[in-house]
């Protein structure tokens, strides 16, 4: 009798492991899911572009990120438009001012991506710039 409750146990301690292990791997992979979005708020004023928290008007994520990009204009109307000779991230936005847009998109592929804006009403805006950084981890 003592010999089956000893392999009931170690065959419930197997098991318990094996759950755990399973749980342990859910939780890293949800985690690294969490960490893998990255949100930017990005204003267009005064013929620039203002990227919330940074001064150099870089977006930096890395492949795999799923980013979130809110687009204001706040003078005039201005767009967010990639502009790049391959066209992998081929963005094309534009933003009223007081109605702000919301997009996404996963960065698949490490690449540098200039950031414009096209619309021709003031001449100006060909003077805006940023940039998209995408980098391998």
């Amino acid at each position: 009798m003592r010999v089956l409750s000893s392999r009931r146990s170690a065959r419930w301690l197997i098991i318990s492991a094996a759950m755990l292990s399973a749980v342990v791997t859910l939780a890293d992979n949800c985690v690294a899911r969490a960490q893998a979005r990255r949100e930017f708020v990005v204003t267009a004023r005064d013929y620039q572009f203002h990227i919330a928290g940074n001064d150099n008007r870089e977006i930096r994520v890395n492949v795999g990120d799923l980013v979130r990009i809110t687009f204001d204009a706040q003078d005039i109307p201005h767009s967010f438009t990639t502009a790049e000779t391959t066209a992998h991230y081929r963005i094309a936005r534009r933003a009223e001012p007081g109605k702000p847009i919301t997009f996404e998109f996963r960065a698949d592929q490490a690449t540098s991506v200039p950031i414009v804006c096209t619309l021709t009403m003031e001449s100006r805006c060909k003077e805006m710039s940023a940039t998209l950084i995408v980098t391998a981890k």
